[in-house]
């Protein structure tokens, strides 16, 4: 296997700092100086437009949802019915929606509006995809004869 090598001459740096530009450190400083601003309100490593996300999660998933830090700028409130909601700024409203996505009936978003419709799409594009099964249509033929 052949090592390659990635250098832009003058990006950073002076024999002062100690990272020269033939130093290989130089791009390691580079990356946790430069990618952590650029990538601080990004949800996961999508970086877009910042929204202010609101989710609300369900009694049985607060636990496990409150134990885990999702965004830096996180904050959760705990509803009086048990459950919690979830705010913060991120950027990367697709990856965000695959998160709430991912508790299926146990989240919902409240906010942005554009992040509710996009989830409401993909939802129903899911539905529309398993109605047009053999046992579902079987299915609906029998809740209507009854």
């Amino acid at each position: 296997m052949r090592e390659g090598r990635f250098e832009i001459s003058g990006v950073l740096g002076n024999q002062d700092s100690g990272l020269w530009p033939g130093s290989p450190l130089r791009f390691l400083w580079l990356g946790v100086r430069y990618l952590d601003d650029f990538m601080r309100h990004s949800f996961k490593v999508m970086h877009d437009e910042l929204y202010t996300v609101r989710v609300r999660i369900s009694p049985g998933w607060a636990r496990w949802v409150s134990e885990k830090i999702w965004h830096e700028s996180q904050k959760v409130t705990r509803l009086p019915d048990g459950g919690l909601e979830v705010a913060f700024r991120a950027a990367g409203l697709d990856e965000i929606k695959r998160w709430v996505l991912s508790f299926g009936p146990e989240a919902q978003v409240l906010a942005p509006e554009k992040l509710k419709d996009m989830v409401h799409k993909d939802l129903s594009r899911n539905l529309l995809q398993y109605s047009m099964s053999p046992v579902f249509m079987n299915l609906r033929k029998e809740i209507r004869a009854v």
